[in-house]
C-alpha cells in the first residue's frame, strides 16, 4: 500500500505546485539570510575593529559570530513548538523574523550592537519548517529529489549575494555599505510571510497525526520532557546519536562559511572585483552540488554522501591555506578551496538533515529534526569559540584546517550505526 493510499487527506496537483513556488521562496530567503552576512565579514571588520592586526581582527570576528550563534539554540524550540502548534504557524514566524532581524542587522553601529542583532538574525534562519513541509507532502521515492528541487531553486538566494555585494561593495564604496546586503530580506521575507499565513495549509501528515488516523500512530506527546524521552527510547536510539554526533561536527566547520571571505581579503589581498567573482562561482557551484546531491541521494543511498563530503571539507581547507599562500596561481586555488568548501558542508548539513527526519516519527519529527538542529547549533560555536582561539595563535587558515580534522570521525560513525534510509515511507517510521 503506498503513502497515498494509506493518507485520508489529499492534496490537488495545483496545490503541490503552489507548495512548492512558497517553499521555494522561503528557501530563497533562507539561504539568502544564512549565507549573506559571509560575504561582508571584512566590511564589518574594516568599520568596527579598525587598529587590529589581521589574526586579532579574525579572532574578533569568529567570537562575535559565535556568541551571535546562541541564536541558533531556539530553532530547536520553534521545532517543538511545530510538533505543538502546527507546521503552518511556525513557517509563518520564521519566515517573519527573517525579514525583520535584518531590518534591525543593518541599524547596528559598533561590533557589539552587530552582535546583537546577529544574534536577531541566527534566531530564525535554518528552522527547516520547509523542510518538513516536503518530507510530509511529497512521495517516498521523490522526497530527496523534491528536497533537492527547492534547494536547488532556493540557491538564488546566493546567487544574489554577489549580484548585490559588487552593487553595494566596491573599491570605491564607502564604509558601512554593506548594509545594503540587509535590503532583499527585509522586502522579501516579510510580504512572503503574509502570504503564508493566509494561504497555505497544514501539512497532511501533521493534520492526520492530529485526528489520529496514521498507522499504530502514537498520542501526541504533550511535553517537551516526553518528546524527548520518546526519541531516545526508540529502537533506532544508537542511530539518532550517532547522527546527532556528525551533525556537531558539521556545525564546527561553519566557521568557514561565515569567515572565508574574510581569509581571502585580509590573507590573499584579492580586490573585491575578484571576491566579488569567487562569491560567484562558490554560488554555482553549490548549486551543482545540490542538483548532484539529490540524484545520487536516490540513487545510491545518503550513507555514501556522508564519507564523501566528510572527507571533501577537509581536502577544501588543505587547498585554500597551501594555495592562498605559495601559488602563483593563486585565484584558482581560492576559487577552488572555498568552492569545495562550501559543498561539502552545505551538502553534508542537508543530507543530515534528511536521514534525521527519515529515522524520527512524525508525532516527534519536528522535535527529532530541531533537536539536530539545536546540536549543529552547538557545534558551530563551539567551531567559533575554538576558531578565535586558533586564530590569534595561527592564524585563520590553520584554523580551519584543524577544525575540519573531527568530520574524520563520521565516516566512521556512518559505517558502524547507520543503516541506509533512502525510499522510507515516513508514515511507517516509529
Amino acid at each position: 500500500m503506498t503513502e497515498e493510499e494509506k493518507s485520508s487527506i489529499s492534496r490537488s496537483k495545483s496545490y503541490f505546485r503552489y507548495m512548492i513556488l512558497i517553499l521555494v521562496l522561503v528557501q530563497i530567503l533562507d539561504a539568502y539570510t544564512t549565507s549573506y552576512t559571509a560575504v561582508f565579514p571584512s566590511k564589518v571588520a574594516e568599520e568596527f575593529l579598525k587598529g587590529y592586526s589581521a589574526n586579532e581582527q579574525a579572532a574578533i570576528m569568529a567570537l562575535s559570530i559565535g556568541i551571535a550563534t546562541v541564536g541558533m539554540y531556539f530553532v530547536f524550540v520553534n521545532q517543538f513548538l511545530a510538533d505543538k502548534l502546527g507546521r503552518r504557524l511556525m513557517l509563518f514566524i520564521t519566515t517573519l523574523g527573517m525579514g525583520v532581524s535584518a531590518l534591525f542587522l543593518a541599524l547596528s553601529q559598533d561590533i557589539i550592537q552587530y552582535t546583537i542583532f546577529l544574534f536577531l538574525t541566527y534566531l530564525f534562519f535554518s528552522a527547516d519548517m520547509w523542510l518538513i513541509y516536503i518530507n510530509e507532502e511529497a512521495k517516498s521515492e521523490k522526497r530527496a529529489y523534491y528536497t533537492n528541487v527547492v534547494l536547488a531553486f532556493g540557491i538564488a538566494g546566493p546567487i544574489l549575494m554577489p549580484i548585490f555585494r559588487s552593487i553595494f561593495i566596491t573599491e570605491t564604496s564607502p564604509v558601512g555599505a554593506w548594509r545594503g546586503m540587509t535590503l532583499f530580506p527585509i522586502l522579501l521575507g516579510i510580504p512572503l510571510s503574509i502570504i503564508i499565513i493566509l494561504t497555505m495549509k497544514e501539512t497532511a501528515k501533521y493534520e492526520e497525526m492530529k485526528e489520529g488516523k496514521l498507522i499504530q500512530k502514537e498520542e501526541l506527546s504533550i511535553t517537551f520532557r516526553e518528546n524527548i524521552r520518546a526519541l531516545f527510547a526508540s529502537d533506532r536510539k544508537k542511530e539518532l546519536i550517532a547522527l546527532y554526533v556528525m551533525s556537531y561536527f558539521c556545525g564546527l566547520n561553519f566557521i568557514f562559511l561565515q569567515l572565508a571571505e574574510l581569509y581571502i581579503a585580509t590573507t590573499a589581498g584579492l580586490p573585491e572585483s575578484s571576491i566579488n567573482l569567487v562569491i560567484y562561482i562558490v554560488a554555482i557551484s553549490v548549486i551543482l552540488g545540490y542538483l548532484l546531491t539529490g540524484i545520487i541521494a536516490d540513487k545510491i543511498g545518503r550513507k555514501p554522501l556522508i564519507y564523501l563530503f566528510s572527507v571533501l571539507m577537509f581536502i577544501a581547507t588543505i587547498i585554500l591555506y597551501f594555495g592562498s599562500i605559495s601559488s602563483p596561481a593563486i585565484f584558482i586555488f581560492i576559487v577552488i578551496g572555498v568552492a569545495l568548501g562550501y559543498v561539502a558542508y552545505d551538502s553534508l548539513h542537508i543530507v543530515l538533515r534528511i536521514v534525521t527526519l527519515e529515522v524520527v516519527p512524525t508525532d516527534r519529527r519536528g522535535t527529532g529534526s530541531g533537536l539536530r538542529a539545536l546540536i549543529t547549533a552547538l557545534g558551530i560555536t563551539s567551531g567559533f569559540f575554538i576558531g578565535s582561539a586558533l586564530s590569534f595563535a595561527f592564524g585563520l587558515g590553520v584554523a580551519f584546517i584543524l577544525i575540519s580534522i573531527p568530520l574524520f570521525i563520521n565516516v566512521l560513525l556512518a559505517h558502524k550505526y547507520l543503516t541506509e534510509t533512502k525510499g522510507t515511507d515516513l508514515a511507517m517510521v516509529k
